[in-house]
């Protein structure tokens, strides 16, 4: 079987998914904890046991050059994956690492809701991350935050800027960044669920899919109208300037 780096922290989150399955499904633990291993990548728990030994055996996972490589060669191979990864030799937060299956592949700090660009569009990207033995050096593209269903990012980088993406594993996401924020916190304080975001072309795309009349909405994004995720609905200024 694959290796694939498992901390402890990984799999104790993976075993809080488990359990919260079992609220809605009552298949035996043992048979709810497969099923979290195989959504998370592995092919069974035993996997799960077995890559979190290996990386313990290898010491301090493979680096975190190496994880990133592996998540961006399973992004280009279409894969969905997240993998908590990082300094987990030290006591800071650690990172996040998505892969979007779609093209895309992030690097996320749940703490601070940076990002940073692995693969944009099927493209492996330039980005400066250093491994040192006591500490992590790496230079952000920009923010993120979780918008209902979409991914929205404002970045430097010269193709992604500032956007709201479609598409992406949001749910899977959101249940990693609430097992990584402190107890205190919720991802609902940092991520701006609520806010609305234009209609783009790809949100427009995305509705359309869900049963919205596409005409309707490229009218309304004409008219500066925003799509609201938590209402579900769409929303116009108090004041529109229409032609008569």
């Amino acid at each position: 079987m694959s290796h694939i780096p498992t901390t402890a922290a990984k799999v104790k989150i993976l075993k809080k998914q488990a359990k919260r399955l079992g609220l809605i499904d009552k298949r035996k633990h043992v048979e709810l904890l497969d099923v979290v291993a195989q959504s998370a990548g592995y092919h069974h728990w035993h996997h799960v046991v077995e890559c979190e030994q290996l990386t313990a055996a290898q010491g301090r996972t493979r680096g975190i050059l190496a994880e990133i490589d592996a998540i961006i060669g399973a992004e280009l191979a279409g894969e969905v994956r997240m993998v908590v990864t990082g300094p987990e030799a030290t006591t800071a937060q650690p990172f996040l690492l998505m892969a979007t299956g779609i093209g895309d592949a992030w690097m996320l700090d749940p703490l601070k809701g940076q990002a940073l660009c692995l693969v944009w569009r099927g493209e492996r990207q330039a980005f400066t991350v250093r491994d040192l033995p006591t500490r992590i050096e790496l230079i952000w593209d920009g923010v993120f935050e979780l918008r209902g269903p979409f991914f929205f990012v404002e970045t430097h980088h010269d193709e992604i800027k500032s956007r709201t993406v479609a598409g992406y594993p949001t749910e899977q996401l959101r249940q990693f960044l609430n097992e990584l924020r402190p107890a205190e916190e919720t991802v609902e304080t940092i991520f701006a669920q609520a806010d609305s975001v234009p209609l783009t072309p790809e949100i427009v795309q995305q509705l359309e899919g869900a049963g919205w009349a596409r005409a309707q909405l490229e009218e309304a994004a004409r008219q500066g109208a925003r799509y609201s995720p938590s209402r579900d609905s769409v929303l116009f200024s108090p004041v529109s300037e229409r032609a008569d």
